[in-house]
């Protein structure tokens, strides 16, 4: 029994060497069912959570809590009150520190801040003199990051790692009646070194705490394998049973019953009933013995992503008179999981891995998630075509694992190990004082989640560098289980420690070289490359790709195309799913999502955990569109156009096409012509010509005509309702390759009326003014009425996305930043000075010609020359020519801006949409007429960027304008320069005026990451000269 003053004054939360005292084994997850049937229907009377209300005061550190406070009558009535399971930071206490890399405090391992926000939770439960006969345990599931136990006042024991459970033995410390228990939870502790993960730092008992009572003969551990064999066809069902007592003798007259029932509950194999053999010794002094049962399963269905069969095993303890002392079940799903010829694979089938990373976020709740958060989680991310998740960066709750088996997801589980931060980043792994520490990570996570057919990879970790310990992880993940493979970045992704290739943010066909500032990125080399090197045949899985962050994932598509085209680049996981923003309001009560330094967090990487492909309520991301597009697990061709054929092929493994129907309609300038639906017969990866309808489209010169398919299911899945799209592809039909506008047919030109600052075009009602001075529309009147706010523009900047500001920080800017080059060349600031001015009357139209140079410290960094054709009917066509100094960076944009004064709040155009997209992320977008009002228009992102751009638009309609031509458009509420200098949504002010863009030209997003120029070549506007023309019917 320890005193309090020793607990205190060991600090072993200062001590690598010492990560637990009295915690038991680690094992799967037992549930104590008190019957057969109990287990069959998931209930159980034996467990008893402690979730809900508890007492709780924060103290500044450990030294601060009076020894009185853990003791069994203490009176905790003043005391605050705090929801369990929680972080303290989410209840308003302390606060969140949000770092990518840093570590929030001093790098002096294993030491902490003597300053240590300890917060001590108070509760109690009930316990009956019958129940006294049992066993009782404590489990917490996770607490951050390391905590002291006392039950009745007696202390029970310690434990670290924030992220796997901690399991006591209250048996001796339990009494009849009501039970006190106090926990000492410390902010920080040596563990803290190890969980340096990309995400926000928080504290507390975060996940569930449970009381689970069984016989002191129980069921300990159940360890279920099953193998396929070499047809993957038939399959042993193995299962390991170890039970414990806790007092000496024999385990002769004890014997386990193993069955096994399908997913309608029906048997699958006769009960299988065995007796103990070989002995196990723990280190507390109980013996434990094992059950081994092996039991042929005739053909039984497969588990997978695509089909999640679940069987149910039932585990029953017996005495010798076939008395029930004890029952566990798992779900089993037979799979096998397997790298040959270089190719991981899972029940013989290579995999086309379309991952995601996923962090435990809520934007209220923190880290503790809900069932009903995570199936969210889930369903969106089947929604979207993923079929993988990496656990990032530690094991997740234990609910996730079995929702993950019961709808289908991949899961890469990894160790909660992490020094990120460490200089050099090898520094612990590299140091054998911490092997312990690293192994006891990895080991519990094995034993927990051993049984999940979903657990198909485990990790070591992330971004610890590669040393020594990573070596002994390896070796031991390999010897306990040699049915999955393991994956670890660290290091360059290929060292021996790894059965994957798994770089990050490696490109597909150009290398990733050191950056001077950035030494933490280590050369790449393109994925295409290395799957080619010499005597290198392992399968190639980014473990983080496309950088996620804001408006991104720019050339999305190019990573997939090359995924098709080469077996041994089996995909990736994407970075990553959720924005992690914290709700907050601002002054005026304005709600807003927060970030690093929003929280009088000193220490921060400011907006560096906005990068998901959801924000924190799970709304999607337009690039999500991308990713779903891409993804999609039918492909498609135009075979022919006479007759009308296309080809479909399935990228299900598994699965034929029965519960999905194939939807066409043909299109011509985004008018429908016809549609049909045909029923997928598609078995897996197989494919199909299929023969449309007879169609003729009109006849119609320069028209866009298109084949729009999409495939729908047609009845609900667990994950999906009916009339889910799950995928889709516009093919282009016979068309006029070029815009060709007709001319004006006007017979008179319209009137001209100069001054000498001004020049007035006056058609029959309209009235457009030049400034003579500037050069550019001040002024434009449609039946006397002005349509501008402010005039028309050149538009040469953006304000600057999350990929264009790299990692720069509130007083730096980065040197290899876009934002840094265009500062640089002083593109945010251009001065424009009209050089010339003129007009001639033509025939039926005025022509006027302005020239504006943009100036820099009397140097002209652009020439734009700007050529408009007025006509009497209100007809406006603007022509320009832009001219580029050499030398520059690439631009963000080639166009004009102007705004409208208050007009319609809808837009209505023809071109891509309806979502969001950017030149090099439209392959989503289809081609087509949209309407949506403003607000729709706008993507509202964490830390405002430009957005709201479509692609490729024919003819749009904006307020009282009516423009056609070949551009790229946006609209908002939300001036340009309003939406520079936001750092929050909240900063932004709807404005009585509509900010509208017209591009001819615009730079990619990019997004392979986010911290270097990312735009490939072909999206960046480099060029010497740019022209564009759009065509304006304002009268």
């Amino acid at each position: 029994m320890r005193s309090f003053s020793q607990i205190i004054s060991a600090r072993e939360w200062e001590n690598q060497h010492i990560t637990h005292h009295n915690v038991l084994e680690a094992h799967a997850p037992l549930k104590a069912y008190t019957s057969r049937e109990g287990a069959l229907a998931r209930t159980t009377s034996n467990t008893k959570y402690l979730n809900g209300v508890w007492k709780f005061q924060l103290f500044d550190a450990p030294e601060l809590v009076i020894e009185a406070m853990v003791a069994e009558h203490f009176d905790d009535a003043t005391w605050d009150s705090i929801e369990v399971p929680s972080n303290w930071q989410m209840q308003g206490y302390d606060k969140p520190i949000y770092t990518n890399v840093k570590y929030p405090f001093a790098d002096t391992p294993p030491f902490v801040p003597r300053d240590n926000p300890t917060g001590l939770y108070r509760t109690s439960f009930q316990c009956t003199e019958q129940a006294l006969a049992n066993t009782h345990r404590i489990v917490f599931d996770g607490v951050n990051s390391a905590f002291h136990l006392w039950c009745n006042g007696k202390w029970v024991g310690y434990s670290q790692d924030s992220r796997l459970p901690a399991e006591f033995d209250l048996s001796a410390f339990v009494k009849a009646g009501e039970n006190s228990l106090a926990v000492m939870v410390l902010r920080w502790s040596d563990g803290s070194y190890l969980e340096d993960q990309d995400m926000w730092w928080l504290s507390g008992i975060f996940r569930d705490v449970t009381l689970v009572t069984k016989p002191k003969t129980a069921i300990e551990d159940v360890k279920i394998e099953t193998q396929l064999d070499a047809a993957y066809r038939d399959a042993q069902l193995c299962v390991d049973v170890k039970i414990s007592k806790n007092s000496d003798g024999s385990s002769d007259t004890y014997q386990v019953k193993i069955e096994l029932y399908d997913a309608q509950g029906q048997k699958v194999i006769e009960p299988d009933v065995v007796g103990f053999g070989q002995r196990y010794v723990d280190e507390k002094g109980p013996w434990q013995e094992v059950a081994y049962s092996q039991n042929s399963v005739a053909n039984p269905h497969k588990w997978s992503a695509e089909s999640p069969y679940l069987y149910r095993c039932v585990i029953s303890l017996e005495n010798e008179q076939g008395e029930l002392l004890d029952c566990e079940a798992y779900d089993v799903g037979f799979r096998s999981v397997e790298i040959s010829d270089g190719l991981l694979k899972v029940n013989g089938k290579p995999l086309l891995i379309r991952g995601v990373n996923r962090h435990e976020h809520h934007p209220e709740l923190g880290h503790t998630m809900t069932r009903e958060g995570m199936i969210q989680d889930i369903k969106l991310i089947k929604q979207n075509n993923f079929n993988a998740v990496r656990t990032a960066h530690y094991p997740n709750h234990p609910l996730w694992y079995e929702l993950c088996d019961e709808y289908g997801l991949y899961l890469v589980d990894e160790a909660n190990i992490e020094t990120h931060g460490q200089v050099p980043m090898c520094r612990l792994s590299d140091d054998a004082s911490w092997l312990n520490a690293y192994m006891r990570r990895m080991t519990r996570l094995v034993e927990r989640d051993k049984n999940h057919p979903s657990v198909i990879i485990w990790s070591l970790g992330n971004e610890s560098g590669i040393g020594r310990n990573h070596h002994a992880l390896y070796q031991w993940v390999k010897q306990s289980d040699p049915t999955r493979p393991v994956q670890y970045e660290g290091g360059g992704a290929d060292t021996a420690a790894t059965d994957i290739l798994c770089p990050m943010y490696a490109r597909v066909d150009w290398d990733l070289p050191v950056v001077a500032h950035q030494p933490e990125v280590t050369p790449r080399v393109g994925i295409r490359k290395a799957i080619a090197l010499p005597n290198e045949q392992r399968p190639l899985i980014l473990c983080e790709y496309a950088h996620a962050m804001g408006n991104s994932l720019g050339s999305f598509n190019k990573y997939w195309q090359a995924f098709r085209d080469n077996p041994r680049l089996q995909g990736g996981f994407i970075w990553d799913w959720v924005d992690q923003g914290i709700t907050k309001t601002d002054a005026q009560g304005k709600p807003y999502w927060g970030y690093g330094g929003d929280f009088g967090d000193e220490i921060n990487d400011r907006q560096f955990c906005i990068n998901g492909l959801v924000f924190p309520d799970r709304t999607p991301h337009p690039s999500l569109n991308e990713v779903k597009k891409a993804q999609q697990f039918y492909q498609f061709a135009l075979i022919s156009t006479e007759p009308l054929v296309i080809g479909v092929r399935s990228e299900n493994l598994f699965c034929s096409s029965d519960k999905e129907t194939l939807y066409w309609s043909t299109t011509q300038d985004g008018e429908e012509q016809s549609q049909g639906c045909i029923e997928l017969l598609l078995e897996p990866e197989s494919s199909i010509q299929i023969e449309l309808d007879s169609i003729v489209l009109p006849q119609k010169a320069n028209a866009l005509n298109f084949l729009n398919l999409e495939v729908r299911l047609h009845q609900d899945t667990k994950w999906a309702s009916e009339g889910h799209v799950t995928a889709t592809e516009q093919l282009t039909l016979p068309t006029s390759p070029q815009l060709v506008l007709n001319d004006n047919t006007s017979e008179h030109p319209p009137q001209a009326i100069e001054s000498e600052e001004r020049l007035a075009i006056v058609g029959a009602r309209y009235r457009v003014e030049f400034d003579r001075i500037t050069g550019y529309v001040e002024s434009w009147l449609k039946e006397d009425v002005e349509q501008l706010a402010i005039g028309i523009r050149d538009n040469f900047y953006r304000a600057p996305l999350d990929n264009d500001i790299g990692v720069s920080e509130a007083n730096r800017v980065d040197p290899n930043s876009w934002i840094a080059r265009w500062q640089a060349a002083e593109l945010d600031s251009l001065t424009p000075e009209c050089i010339d001015f003129s007009f001639f009357m033509h025939e039926n139209k005025v022509l006027v010609t302005s020239k504006i140079a943009h100036i820099v410290e009397g140097q002209v960094r652009l020439l734009s020359t700007w050529q408009y054709q007025l006509f009497s009917d209100g007809e406006v066509i603007i022509d320009v020519h832009v001219q580029a100094a050499k030398g520059l960076p690439s631009l963000p944009r080639v166009g004009l801006s102007f705004a409208l004064k208050e007009t319609s709040n809808e837009v209505t155009w023809f071109g891509r949409g309806p979502h969001e997209n950017y030149p090099d992320r439209k392959s989503s977008a289809h081609i087509g007429r949209y309407q949506q009002n403003i607000e729709q228009m706008h993507t509202p992102y964490i830390f405002p960027s430009d957005c709201g751009l479509r692609c490729d638009v024919r003819e749009a309609v904006i307020g009282g304008f009516e423009l056609q031509g070949d551009f790229h458009f946006s609209v908002s509420r939300f001036g340009q320069q309003q939406l520079v200098q936001a750092k929050h949504t909240c900063d932004l002010t709807e404005q009585d005026q509509l900010f509208v863009y017209i591009d001819g030209f615009h730079m990619g997003v990019g997004g392979d990451d986010s911290w270097t120029p990312s735009v490939h070549d072909e999206f960046k506007l480099t060029q010497e000269h740019y022209r564009y023309q759009v065509r304006f019917f304002g009268a």
